[in-house]
């Protein structure tokens, strides 16, 4: 089952009622502007916590169809298509042979080496038959999730894969090399029953890992050997109605230098530090609620190791629609920032919460909304 984290964690007073996201900003000695390395952190709230679990362990794997069991000298067949609803997606479907795996998993790799089943190669030459791949998994989720906005995010799956959840279809990608999402509160089991108490679920997820009109017989998109399967992670991520939009934080840098010389324009001299710098940040907020919200959002920046703020600004107050979403931005000035090297990696750490009281009614941010 899975239960909130970070719950009985109290967070600030000022930092109630928000969402965080938070990115490393790394400042490369000889440019002018900052590498970015950005990754999700969720502010600890009480009222509106933003949850992320893993979700690479407890899944069942098989190859095959229910109709049509792979068989390791006979290629897969020419129609791998399981139809709309098929009986491996459904909640009662009997699982108990199949196999027990975590992810990363490649689906393909453990089979034998067939010349009967891939006459011409298969998987970059290695022989490997290209089969169909099923995999499952059982979860709870708690009651006091009902609400929220509930994600599943596939890191990788090769190839075409599709999505169940209680035998209700969600979703499908074709591309094996992009990560996908996939919205689960929106699907009729979940919304009927998981207001009613604790859940449980399946998801199931089909796997045919060629790259064509021929299914599975034919042997995938590259000349090298590419597996298939659930080759990335997967997460759950559960998030308030309002909430900063994936990958919705974005930051970069403008660095000042002392001036050489009679010059009067700046030049960045070998190992010489930067007089100052300004970080320019934004961020996407959507609102999945049924009424609209004003809001704005405070920045923060941590210089590195953490320690006290270095600038801390709030936007001026926005309303952000219902359906829509709104991007609001400001500036922070920072003295004598430390760049990045290979000998110093120093990284910064911006921070932004959504607030929904205290905001201002002006400020020199600027804010751009639409549904």
């Amino acid at each position: 089952s899975l239960r909130s984290v970070g719950a009985s964690l109290a967070p600030p007073p000022s930092f109630l009622a928000a969402l965080s996201t938070a990115i490393s900003i790394a400042v490369s000695a000889g440019l002018s502007t900052m590498l970015l390395l950005c990754f999700p952190l969720a502010l600890v709230s009480l009222s509106a916590p933003r949850d992320e679990v893993s979700f690479d362990f407890g899944w069942r794997f098989t190859t095959g169809l229910s109709t049509h069991p792979a068989q390791s000298d006979e290629p897969p067949p020419a129609s791998a298509d399981p139809g709309l609803h098929p009986a491996e997606a459904q909640t009662g479907y009997d699982d108990s042979g199949w196999a027990e795996v975590q992810l990363p998993h490649d689906g393909l790799i453990a089979a034998a080496a067939s010349s009967a089943a891939c006459r011409d190669g298969c998987s970059g030459k290695s022989y490997i038959p290209r089969h169909v791949l099923w995999y499952r998994k059982a979860f709870t989720l708690p009651a006091e999730w009902a609400g929220s906005l509930l994600f599943l995010d596939f890191e990788g799956s090769f190839r075409k894969t599709t999505v169940w959840l209680d035998g209700e279809l969600l979703a499908a990608h074709d591309c094996g090399y992009t990560p996908f999402r996939v919205r689960l509160d929106n699907a009729t089991s979940l919304r009927r029953r998981l207001g009613s108490g604790d859940s449980a679920h399946t998801i199931a997820v089909f796997v045919d890992p060629d790259n064509g009109d021929e299914g599975a017989r034919s042997h995938g998109s590259g000349w090298w050997y590419e597996g298939g399967g659930l080759y990335r992670s997967v997460a759950l991520l559960r998030v308030p109605p309002l909430h900063i939009e994936r990958d919705g934080l974005f930051a970069y840098s403008n660095l000042s230098w002392h001036a050489s010389g009679n010059m009067e324009q700046e030049v960045e001299q070998e190992g010489e530090q930067p007089s100052g710098g300004v970080l320019h940040a934004s961020a996407a907020v959507a609102n999945a609620g049924s009424s609209a919200q004003t809001i704005c959002v405070t920045f923060s920046l941590s210089p590195p190791g953490g320690g006290r703020l270095l600038a801390a600004a709030s936007t001026a107050a926005v309303s952000v629609p219902p359906g829509g979403r709104a991007t609001v931005s400001l500036a922070l000035s920072v003295a004598e920032p430390e760049v990045w090297s290979a000998a110093s990696p120093h990284l910064y750490t911006v921070h932004a919460a959504v607030m929904q009281s205290g905001c201002a009614s002006s400020s020199s941010a600027s804010a751009s909304s639409s549904a």
